[in-house]
């Protein structure tokens, strides 16, 4: 089991606080909804308008107080990966929350994944049906850790209309996608992987010919992996692996360097 670190444990003793701190908004048409305070930080929703190429781009505002910092989807050895529900919502098809590269934090002597300075989340709302409106009801969980971990949430609604006006915060919603890792194939970035044993704890050593900066690897449930730089290359642990896997592992790297991407990369077992 992965451990616990002891902003964690503090989260778990401030939970009580989860319903005082958040603020439920509501927006209709408009370009920011109010901020949603938390202890260690606020968040709001950002709509851009009108649906543009099949979708609507909205997002979620995170400002973070001090030295906090708050996790990406994965949040290392430790933390509290954010959260999105859209129950309730309607003509909604798809709505994706999207992530800029994380950096790696101590935290106690553990490494995890995050971010220390604000950011905005693009959400992109995909329509079942582009001419109807979409009534979007939002639900939203993270953390903002600093001495102690204080959880916080952010529940409102947009109702995003095909004909809308574009509003004040489309610059920064687009400037904040411009800002995603690009979606790319490993021909492209010229990725191998070479594996090791032993065959309960694999290693593989990964090289890339595009210069990378740092490494971050997602795989399936119940793998949890581990990178570390290797002389410009990166070795690749399996931490956490099911027993009974066999044959490749698919997983999903995100590489950052002058620029980052994202892209599928199938592990081969040894």
């Amino acid at each position: 089991m992965r451990k616990l670190s002891a902003k964690q444990i503090s989260a778990s003793v401030f939970s009580a606080l989860l319903l005082v701190c958040s603020g439920a908004l509501a927006a209709d048409g408009a370009d920011a909804g109010p901020w949603a305070a938390g202890g260690n930080s606020r968040a709001r929703l950002l709509a851009a308008g009108p649906l543009q190429a099949g979708l609507y781009v909205a997002g979620l505002e995170i400002e973070l107080k001090g030295s906090a910092h708050t996790y990406w989807r994965n949040p290392g050895d430790a933390g509290v990966p954010p959260r999105l529900t859209t129950e309730g919502s309607r003509n909604v098809k798809s709505a994706v929350l999207r992530f800029p590269a994380p950096q790696r934090l101590d935290e106690n002597g553990l490494m995890v994944f995050g971010y220390r300075s604000n950011l905005v989340l693009p959400l992109d709302v995909t329509p079942q049906d582009a001419k109807a409106p979409v009534h979007l009801v939002l639900h939203f969980t993270y953390a903002a850790c600093e001495k102690i971990c204080v959880p916080a949430e952010l529940s409102g609604t947009l109702d995003l209309k095909p004909d809308a006006a574009i509003s004040g915060a489309a610059a920064r919603l687009e400037d904040a996608r411009r800002r995603l890792p690009l979606k790319t194939d490993a021909k492209l970035l010229g990725v191998t992987a070479e594996a090791q044993g032993p065959k309960d704890k694999p290693v593989w050593h990964m090289a890339l010919q595009a210069p990378a900066r740092d490494l971050f690897v997602e795989g399936p449930s119940g793998w949890f992996f581990e990178t570390k730089p290797a002389g410009g290359a990166f070795d690749i642990t399996a931490a956490e692996r099911p027993k009974d896997w066999t044959g490749p592992v698919p997983v999903t790297l995100t590489v950052t360097g002058t620029k980052d991407y994202e892209l599928g990369f199938d592990l081969p077992l040894p």
